[in-house]
């Protein structure tokens, strides 16, 4: 069943990590035309017919998914898109997703170089996932799916798709790091709940 009929759901979900977040379906003219930049910015890494079916992509507020996805992956997708809504508007001083979106996109692609070392795209993808991970272990997701979910993105994040933003040997290590970090949070938290 594809995910566009519980679009109100998948939308209040994503306010509910910030109230900016808007769910929408990745089609029509505004997203063929960025389409056509994908294999650009990722420097061949992504191709056009990808970008549209395979991935989805946040620009401020705006949180797009292929219209055809089926509502479980959509769902395990939310909270990283909509914390990608949170980190723009972190840039725009908290004010707004839309005002942070320039210094966002600057930061994402171009800091430090666009290629090889993108510390700053790989970063923010890295604390998108982990917030997903949190999202999913309090809402009783396994430990071992969230671990495939972070030993999977990791390789993509260190691909083509992304642009190759930072060493895959480096990206690996964070990702696994990270993932300790969040887990070890999470036995805490689950330790006081069961006290």
């Amino acid at each position: 069943m594809s995910w566009v009929s519980m679009r109100p759901f998948f939308q209040s979900l994503a306010k509910s990590i910030d109230r900016a977040s808007v769910v929408t379906v990745k089609e029509g003219w505004f997203w063929e035309t960025v389409a056509v930049l994908a294999p650009i910015f990722t420097f061949g890494g992504m191709s056009r017919r990808q970008f549209l079916t395979e991935f989805a992509t946040t620009i401020g507020p705006v949180q797009a998914y292929p219209a055809n996805w089926p509502v479980e992956r959509v769902a395990a997708l939310i909270p990283h898109e909509a914390r990608h809504t949170r980190q723009a508007r972190w840039f725009g001083l908290m004010i707004s997703p839309w005002l942070g979106l320039p210094l966002m996109a600057i930061a994402y692609y171009f800091l430090f170089f666009p290629v090889g070392l993108a510390w700053v795209r790989y970063r923010l993808e890295l604390d998108a996932d982990a917030f997903g991970w949190r999202y999913r272990l309090r809402h009783g997701e396994g430990i071992l799916r969230v671990r495939e979910r972070a030993a999977n993105f990791s390789k993509i994040v260190a691909s083509g798709a992304y642009g190759y933003p930072w060493p895959a040997p480096l990206v690996r290590r964070g990702f696994e790091r990270k993932l300790r970090q969040v887990l070890v949070e999470d036995a805490r938290r689950m330790a006081i709940l069961f006290r």
